[in-house]
């Protein structure tokens, strides 16, 4: 079992995924860097404590909820905004670990997760690559080693882009050296 909140995992050790063939064999498994987790965080955090600012700050103005709700509503409604907080924390996090990215020995893959009830997957054949661009922007990609790839394709979904990931330059390289690997094999050959 590796950690779960890894980012960048060269020859992962008991990962398999749905639809991988036999002989196929992971690559490197990725995901978005964990510092973009950071403005969910922050936006948690904020919203956790907001019951505890605002509700001083009502009375303040002269606004008590005391007036309008009994005690117990009081607590149903912190109860309900802590659940919503809950899960807002919750799906942001899922949404991070569910969104993969795979290079195998054969494709790569991208596993969108879009909601709860919505994943999308796409593969392209590396013999279908036409172009890796790594990108990396601004001064929390530069400083914290992540970025964007995008993989130009021949296949039916043109653009691969892996959102977010870490070091970018050495995850590019890594696609095309397996291209070059698969441009070797004669067709249909899984090594």
């Amino acid at each position: 079992m590796i950690n779960p909140f890894v980012m960048y995992v060269p020859d992962p050790v008991g990962i398999t995924f749905e639809g991988q063939e036999t002989g196929e064999k992971i690559i490197l498994l990725l995901r978005a860097h964990l510092i973009t987790l950071v403005p969910a965080v922050l936006l948690t955090i904020v919203l956790a404590f907001a019951p505890v600012i605002i509700i001083p700050v009502l009375g303040f103005i002269g606004f008590e909820l005391s007036n309008f709700l009994n005690p117990g509503q009081i607590f149903l409604v912190t109860i309900f905004w802590y659940l919503i907080v809950f899960g807002y924390a919750f799906y942001k996090f899922i949404f991070w670990y569910f969104n993969v990215y795979l290079l195998t020995n054969e494709r790569i893959i991208d596993f969108d997760f879009r909601g709860l009830l919505h994943k999308e997957t796409s593969y392209a054949k590396l013999s279908q690559i036409q172009e890796v661009t790594p990108k990396t922007i601004g001064f929390f990609g530069t400083f914290f080693h992540y970025g964007d790839i995008f993989v130009q394709t021949a296949a039916a979904k043109p653009e691969f882009e892996f959102h977010h990931v870490p070091r970018p330059n050495d995850v590019a390289h890594a696609i095309l050296e397996e291209g070059r690997k698969e441009e070797g094999e004669a067709p249909g050959v899984i090594a």
